[in-house]
């Protein structure tokens, strides 16, 4: 044990990262580590981004929401202006033990200045100096057990990696009024394609997600194609190709309405993304798309997922300056694709 219980009041847990993957990857150690203080005070800080996110389970009045965006495009008085305010935020608190479980450059920072006497973070965190307490994780396994190590050193325990969110019934009633702006039927299955990544070596081809797309109206599914404004360009595109009927919901639902999108959908075919975290933890079966990134690390956290890959793979990968054309990725055909929902969702395929 890491400390003596009757000492802690006031727990302080951060998870600053500005990727909603490594976010979404967290929530078992976070919930659990809730449960674990829940005689306690309990405090969550999180990137502004993903407040949706955590709104289901912890409750908005102990969130502190990191101001990422408004840090960073303002000049350096400025954001130094809003960093030490966020701070003074947490500080207001006066926790006894602050848990860094993202171990970054601006995290140890916040979880210094926290003013909290124990200091709890993975031992290859960034300016390690500034903790208290280090965390020794196992090499090569999926990135949760990054967050549940840390988690169960600090008392935590019976940590469900499998955690399923749940969205508030605002998200949901927001959902049906834009579903129903749209066109999409409530009486009839849906199938979400999320088309974008974070890296264009991450990216299937539109030609495929297209041909997928045709395929899913004919067994008969609405197909939404969702994703941030930055996947509207290649949303679009995979609109033109299509020959039958596609929703383009690119940019317009907020991320607790994806949520609660995903848990009334029956099926999510996406890329190694934020969004297919996001999907999984909601229980949605999945079919999940990966080019080089690493399956054992980056899974989707789910019982109902398939990870497919192409059929060639390179020996070293040079990411974005492959000389290959992404073949890992790009040989993936939607014929296998294809197989993989049917197999997933045990009917069969009428060519």
């Amino acid at each position: 044990m890491l400390f003596n219980e009757a000492d802690v009041n006031t727990v302080l847990v951060l998870m600053p990262d500005k990727h909603m993957g490594n976010v979404v990857v967290s929530l078992p150690a976070i919930v659990a580590l809730k449960e674990f203080f829940r005689e306690k005070s309990f405090f969550l800080a999180i990137d502004e981004a993903y407040s949706d996110i955590v709104e289901s389970f912890i409750g908005m009045e102990n969130v502190f929401l990191y101001p990422r965006k408004q840090i960073m495009k303002n000049h350096f008085i400025r954001r130094a202006s809003i960093f030490s305010r966020f701070i003074l935020q947490m500080r207001e608190i006066s926790p006894d033990i602050a848990i860094d479980l993202q171990g970054g450059y601006a995290s140890s920072v916040l979880t210094y200045f926290s003013g909290a006497p124990l200091r709890v973070a993975r031992f290859t965190a960034k300016r390690p100096y500034l903790y208290t307490r280090r965390i020794k994780l196992v090499k090569g396994r999926q990135r949760v057990y990054n967050y549940t190590d840390i988690a169960s050193a600090a008392g935590a325990s019976d940590i469900d990696i499998y955690y399923r969110l749940r969205a508030v019934d605002a998200k949901k009633v927001s959902l049906g009024k834009k579903l129903s702006d749209e066109g999409v039927k409530s009486d009839i299955p849906i199938a979400c394609i999320h088309p974008g990544a974070g890296k264009v070596f991450k990216e299937w081809n539109s030609e495929g997600f297209a041909d997928v797309s045709d395929w899913l109206f004919s067994e008969g599914f609405q197909v939404l194609l969702v994703g941030g404004k930055g996947d509207l360009k290649k949303i679009r595109e995979i609109i033109s190709i299509t020959k039958r009927t596609a929703y383009n919901l690119g940019g317009k639902l907020s991320l607790g309405e994806l949520v609660a999108l995903f848990e009334m959908s029956s099926l999510f075919i996406g890329n190694d993304s934020g969004p297919m975290h996001l999907a999984a933890s909601t229980g949605i079966p999945i079919v999940a798309l990966f080019g080089p990134a690493r399956e054992n690390r980056w899974r989707p956290l789910s019982e109902r997922a398939v990870v497919l890959r192409g059929t060639e793979k390179c020996q070293i990968c040079t990411s974005e300056g492959c000389q290959f054309d992404f073949k890992c990725i790009k040989t993936l055909s939607s014929e296998a694709v294809k197989n993989a929902i049917t197999t997933l969702l045990g009917h069969e395929v009428h060519n």
